[in-house]
């Protein structure tokens, strides 16, 4: 049968039957009629009466202020309470969500319209305890304006568990575990669970190995008096009553169980529980724990109530047993992700239950000897009690303890370890395991000192290296940008150090670098640092810096300390030096930009000819990175190898006039840029890894076009390929170079190779070896713009060459009127002579008029090579004017 939540007044009154004039809305009067007795209260019901009472368990008369006139003798026994005491009173006294107006509470606005749904209300009941109703307001209609109303109630109490109940078991299906153990979640149950239902005591058990049901998790006024273990499965008498074993039974039967404890068991007696109720907690088919509720009084339950209780208990078994698997696999990956190096996994009280091979051939014990053991290593014979008890602290706080720390083995030696002890923590925050981790480190202690002091300085100078360089300078940005200063960042250069180690030995030299970072340390404030971070760069951290101003003194003065000559006992050695400078904060905010600005500044300062010392600007950036792009698309040429090409000026004999040689020069047509000069290309080549590639490649292919010349008759001419400095410091060149000659089918003597004056003078003793092993090979020589460089004449005659080439700034000024006419036909004359004297051809670079030539012819130079004669021409053309009759045919690209 369907009840309307609202009745019409007429239609009630025909339901109950009653005539009064009092009697609207749900009829009041059947209670009245008969008269009041034992306080006003009809204690019999007719029919009619029934069917009232079959929709709702009891009525309350408000009057239109709200006061109770009149309760039901449902209302009555539903409340707990005595009619006459609540006579006239306030209805919010047994319903206090009802107080604040009438005859609709504003709270309730709902109820204002016809048909809205019932209400579910806390009332309070006359010992003290709640109770939840169901409640509908129906108006007096039929007594006139301000007759009041009535409240239908009904006990909501089985409702309002099962529906809490049921929240509880979705919460668990979505998510109500996931910041939660196995025994935060079962805490966690247990708290809502005695708050739901209002008994003194809830808890969870769950089975160990054992079968001991050990709680996980308890609530209630009677929960600390219950044990840690309340019931032994495994150990129960099979014959032993449900009283005495109530949850076991629970477990063994599968199925809840539901009783007033009379004489057990001992657990429940000891918490003052007489009415409990145990549900089983399933791990698939197997039962893994119990849900166990108590009373202090008898209860009962409805059905709808049990299978509520059971679907939650369900549900928390899967869950429980989902986070156990979680936690043992999480014991297990941490076990298995240090397997590289010795490990074992203890209980919570250090007994060693799992170790593997590294731990069983580390400690010198056998596997079965440890299990079940507090293993030798965390109780070591030299480490003291205060020192293990830290330890144990640490763990039980549910800290990671790493230390070094040293061990025994079986036989008595000891060994040293770095140890960590990861605690794996249970629900309640105790540890369950401790997994160790150990690495042996007792061969590396021997030398650890040493390797600190390389780490951090340099073995010649004791100066911080780069290494250290780079943390003080990380220290030092971080103060200044606390103080709101500046610094800069100073990168030194020594000019030609190399020199010195070629002349005087590298004795020599490292007694010169000590004496000069001696200086540079002592010119330095105490607050600052000073590192050498290579072969003969130094750097410099300066704080408290204003601006440029401020670091320009400091680098003057260095330069003045740098240039000051040093007493080598029978040698006086002065040197100069570069210097390139970074500010903070201007030029870079952190260490690494401005050490990579400092070093950028140095590199432009190096390559000026005029700066020794110069700061970082902007420009240099944007320059660095157009350089870097440009390496990027270098790279990419060689690789591709159609935008690159060797041309080739022809050289003339000046005696017969013939061709007797061409230079191979390098071209590169940017697809982007147009043509990249040769200049640009050989520096960014240099500066990258690609000079070796680059000279590579050009060897190749002139090599490779002069074979095919020869082929279709072009006469043998003297093939002139230049050396980067790079290429000529590589040991392997000579090798390499004759390799090429061979797989062409070149003679060695038809192959010269370009150097200039400052490669032979970087390393001289080097030069001269390298220069004898080329010569010997067959292969020709040539000083590549002679005069310009600052090589001694002593070394000159000990250099293995053949031929010297006059620069072109020497030529330029020839056969015009002026002193640069005069003084460079005195060097052109003078360079003549003396190659000549040597016994060494000259040739001549940069001719480009009649009058030029004919002053060299004038003083006996052998070849010229120029505009006159000559452009750098492509391959097959310059074929073509070699032997007319094989025009465009180049042979090789």
């Amino acid at each position: 049968m369907i009840v309307p939540d609202f009745f019409p007044s007429a239609t009630v009154m025909s339901l109950i039957g009653v005539g009064s004039a009092l009697a609207v809305g749900l009829g009041v009067g059947w209670w009245r009629g008969g008269g009041r007795r034992g306080g006003g209260v009809s204690t019999a019901l007719t029919a009619p009466d029934s069917l009232v009472h079959a929709l709702c368990d009891g009525l309350v008369v408000v009057d239109s202020q709200g006061r109770m006139t009149d309760l039901s003798p449902g209302a009555v026994a539903l409340l707990g309470v005595d009619p006459e005491l609540l006579r006239d009173q306030p209805v919010a006294l047994v319903i206090p969500a009802l107080a604040g107006g009438w005859p609709v509470p504003a709270a309730l606005p709902q109820h204002q319209e016809h048909g809205a749904d019932p209400l579910v209300l806390h009332g309070v009941r006359g010992d003290g305890r709640r109770v939840a109703l169901e409640v509908r307001i129906v108006d007096l209609e039929a007594g006139g304006p301000g007759a009041g109303s009535v409240l239908c109630l009904k006990d909501a109490s089985a409702q309002v568990l099962c529906q809490g109940l049921a929240d509880l078991t979705v919460a668990l299906e979505t998510g109500l575990d996931q910041p939660l153990g196995a025994a935060g979640l079962a805490q966690t149950l247990c708290e809502r669970v005695v708050a739901l239902l209002e008994c003194p005591l809830a808890w969870v058990g769950v089975m160990d190995h054992e079968g001991a049901l050990r709680v996980a998790g308890k609530a209630g006024g009677a929960a600390p008096d219950l044990p840690e273990i309340p019931e032994t499965v495994a150990a129960a008498a099979p014959l032993e009553g449900a009283s005495r074993v109530p949850a076991t039974t629970s477990c063994r039967m599968g199925r809840p169980v539901h009783l007033l404890v009379e004489e057990g068991p001992e657990w429940a007696r000891a918490t003052g529980i007489a009415d409990l109720v145990c549900v089983p907690l399933w791990r698939q088919r197997d039962v893994m724990g119990m849900l166990c509720l108590g009373w202090a009084s008898p209860v009962g339950l409805t059905s709808e109530v049990s299978a509520a209780l059971e679907a939650l208990a369900l549900r928390l078994g899967a869950t429980l047993a989902r986070l156990r698997e979680r936690d043992h696999q999480h014991l297990r990956d941490l076990a298995i992700g240090a397997v590289v190096n010795a490990i074992f996994v203890s209980d919570g009280e250090g007994r060693i239950e799992w170790v593997n091979e590294a731990f069983v051939q580390l400690s010198g014990y056998r596997a079965e000897e440890l299990i079940g053991r507090v293993p030798a290593v965390l109780q070591p014979g030299t480490t003291d009690a205060v020192e293990l008890e830290q330890v144990w602290a640490a763990v039980r706080a549910g800290r990671v303890w790493r230390s070094e720390m040293t061990e025994r083995r079986k036989d008595g030696r000891t060994y040293v370890v770095n140890q960590s002890l990861t605690p794996v923590l249970d629900e309640a925050g105790g540890v369950r395991h401790l997994v160790a981790v150990q690495e042996d480190v007792t061969a590396r202690k021997r030398t650890e000192e040493r390797i600190r002091q390389l780490v951090n300085y340099d073995s010649l100078t004791r100066l911080p290296n780069r290494v250290l360089f780079r943390d003080r300078l990380d220290q030092a940005v971080h103060h200044a940008r606390r103080a709101g200063q500046g610094l800069a960042v100073l990168f030194i250069d020594l000019d030609h150090f190399s020199r010195i180690n070629d002349t005087l030995g590298h004795a020599v030299g490292d007694l010169f670098l000590m004496t000069i970072a001696s200086r540079i340390n002592a010119a330095a404030e105490k607050a600052d640092t000073v590192a050498r971070i290579g072969g003969d760069e130094f750097a410099l951290i300066q704080l408290g810096v204003a601006g440029p101003d401020g670091a320009s003194a400091v680098a003057r003065h260095m330069l003045e300390v740098i240039r000051t000559p040093v007493d080598l006992g029978n040698h006086e050695v002065r040197v100069g030096a570069n210097m390139g400078i970074a500010i903070y904060p201007q030029d870079g905010t952190d260490p690494d930009t401005l050490i990579r600005n400092a070093d950028m500044a140095l590199y432009r300062a190096k390559r000026s000819e005029n700066e020794h010392c110069l700061f970082f600007s902007h420009e240099m950036n944007a320059e660095a990175a157009a350089r870097l792009s440009l390496e990027g698309d270098l790279r990419r040429a060689l690789a591709q190898g159609d935008q690159l090409a060797v041309h080739f000026q022809v050289q003339y004999d000046v005696r017969t006039a013939r061709p007797s040689g061409a230079e191979a020069l390098v071209r590169w047509t940017h697809p982007t840029l147009g043509p990249i000069p040769a200049s640009t290309i050989i520096a960014v080549a240099e500066d990258s890894d690609l000079i070796h590639e680059l000279g590579d490649w050009v060897l190749r292919s002139a090599l490779a076009h002069y074979a095919h010349w020869r082929q279709r008759g072009c006469p043998r001419l003297l093939i002139a390929v230049n050396l980067s400095a790079v290429q000529f410091r590589n040991r392997g060149l000579v090798e390499r170079v004759l390799s090429v000659l061979r797989e062409y089918g070149v003679p060695p003597e038809d192959l010269e190779l370009e150097l200039t004056e400052s490669m032979l003078m970087q390393d001289v003793t080097q030069a001269i070896v390298l220069l004898e092993a080329i010569s010997r090979a067959g292969i020709r020589l040539a000083i590549d713009d002679f005069g310009t460089g600052y090589s001694s004449l002593s070394y000159l005659k000990r250099f293995r060459v053949d031929r010297l080439k006059v620069d072109q700034s020497f030529v330029h000024n020839l056969g015009k009127e002026g002193n640069d006419s005069d003084n460079d036909a005195v060097i052109a004359r003078a360079v003549i002579n003396l190659g000549h004297s040597l016994g060494l051809e000259v040739i001549a670079e940069g001719v480009e008029t009649q009058a030029q030539y004919e002053y060299l012819r004038a003083q006996g130079c052998d070849s010229v090579q120029g505009f006159l004669f000559a452009r750098p021409e492509p391959a097959d053309t310059v074929l073509g004017n070699l032997v007319p009759r094989a025009s465009g045919d180049a042979g090789p690209a």
